[in-house]
């Protein structure tokens, strides 16, 4: 599991409507970037740099909705997260009907 300082972004955004959370590129917070350095250390080069990127991608989504009780559904890229949308009715809108072939490389977070 996760240790972030006490405080992360999630924290501010605690109440707001989904439409009112982050959406968008999200900006890879420093926090994380440090956590994914202390996890470098433990595991072979070769190991780390294949789950580099999801470390970094995964760990900020968590950063910004840890604990908000509502689904994400975002895109890795090598920037950063790209949420496409938040909670139940946006992610169905976005994706309702959508093949199985545009859904590839979506990843969803739920806390």
């Amino acid at each position: 599991m996760l240790t972030f300082p006490l405080h992360n972004a999630a924290l501010d955004l605690k109440g707001k409507p989904p439409d009112e959370l982050p959406h968008g590129l999200l900006t890879i917070p420093a926090e994380v970037r440090e956590l994914v350095e202390v996890e470098r250390a433990k595991h072979r080069p070769e190991v780390f740099a294949a789950n580099e990127g999801k470390f970094l991608n995964d760990w900020t989504v968590h950063w910004y909705f840890d604990g908000l009780g509502q689904e994400v559904l975002y895109r890795r890229t090598p920037e950063g997260p790209e949420v496409l949308a938040v909670g139940f009715d946006e992610i169905r809108s976005l994706t309702d009907g959508m093949k199985p072939e545009k859904m590839a490389g979506l990843q969803t977070y739920q806390d």
